[in-house]
């Protein structure tokens, strides 16, 4: 698919659709440890008071929910109903290291799903979207892998399962040094996956990737991207040149995310990308920063009221000032299937 040409100097334009998604899932990732076993969801009961959030603004978020979650009875009473309201979307998130079938060595190595085989990617896959299905009625059409260790095996077996959209892309970032994958160059515009590549948009692609809203301070996304590269690496990261660089918003990197920065940056992002032509703002965090204490950004109740400030001022100004419109992964990916089949307007004569 072609990519949208940049246009720094021009208003944002609009509408776009704003995707709210959430990695729901246990307890305990931030230590660097992966427990197989006895993870617990109590983060879930701060679900209801976001989900209150969301309907007052007629937000449908996506819970993307992983194996300690569907197996646990509460959770599952607390989150179906929910979908069975239409007030939110089921999909999909792998953990690897808590996802049965447990086969592979225990190892950080192996928190990536890309670096399993083909053949226990698609089981672990498997097992997952049938507990959903079974637990919720439904078939989960949407993904995100976890820590965003997605490869083309993997996308391929999420095709072959029915899932319509995958999340799990996050542009200019490298995860190689950790043994994960290296989205350094991929699209930041969704696009159809096939091929050999997970980056390379596929004209004749069966899943959409729809990668996590990632872009810089400055516009021209790219141009800042190897600017902040460069300053990677030695002598310059001596230099702490990284930080001077933010500090004067010439590369600053921003996350569409209430876990990693302010109502300002994530501001200063929709606009870049709506000048950019963006049809989509994919927002994402994890459902552990909705109970104090379950993760590091959020570690207590005056934590979490500033967590909520950020993503209501993020929120009212996307669908206020921006106009956007706000729908689940699987929605957008279908209207995307929609408009793509959609044939060209003829020209007036």
């Amino acid at each position: 698919m072609a990519r949208r040409t940049i246009a720094g100097s021009n208003p944002p334009r609009g509408p776009a659709t704003l995707l709210v998604t959430i990695d729901t899932e246990e307890e305990g990732l931030w230590g660097g440890t992966y427990r197989r076993t006895n993870n617990t969801v109590r983060n879930i009961q701060g679900l209801p008071r976001f989900q209150e959030l969301c309907d007052g603004l007629g937000i449908r978020p996506t819970y993307l929910i992983d194996a300690p979650v569907v197996s646990d009875a509460a959770a599952v009473g607390l989150l179906r109903p929910l979908q069975d309201d239409g007030r939110a979307e089921i999909g999909a998130h792998v953990h690897p290291w808590c996802n049965p079938p447990l086969e592979e060595e225990s190892s950080a190595r192996n928190s990536y799903l890309c670096n399993l085989s083909a053949a226990l990617q698609r089981r672990k896959i498997s097992w997952l979207t049938e507990q959903i299905e079974h637990q919720f009625g439904r078939r989960p059409t949407s993904f995100r892998a976890g820590r965003y260790g997605l490869d083309i095996s993997g996308a391929r077996i999420l095709a072959d399962l029915g899932y319509q959209v995958d999340s799990s892309v996050i542009p200019f970032i490298d995860y190689t040094s950790e043994g994960g994958p290296d989205f350094r160059h991929a699209p930041y515009d969704p696009y159809y996956i096939d091929g050999n590549d997970l980056c390379q948009p596929h004209a004749a692609g069966r899943l959409l990737e729809v990668p996590v809203t990632l872009g810089y301070s400055r516009p021209q996304f790219r141009q800042a991207d190897a600017l902040r590269r460069w300053a990677e690496r030695t002598p310059w990261r001596q230099l702490r040149c990284v930080g001077i660089l933010d500090r004067l918003g010439m590369a600053r990197r921003i996350k569409l995310s209430p876990e990693q920065a302010s109502v300002a940056e994530m501001r200063q992002l929709v606009d870049a990308r709506l000048r950019q032509g963006a049809s989509c703002l994919v927002l994402m965090f994890h459902s552990s920063s909705l109970l104090p204490g379950c993760s590091p950004y959020v570690p207590d109740e005056r934590a979490l009221d500033e967590f909520y400030r950020r993503l209501t001022g993020l929120f009212e100004y996307c669908l206020g000032e921006r106009q956007c419109a706000a729908c689940t992964l699987s929605e957008f990916a279908q209207a995307h299937s929609a408009a793509a089949a959609r044939p060209a307007a003829t020209p007036f004569a």
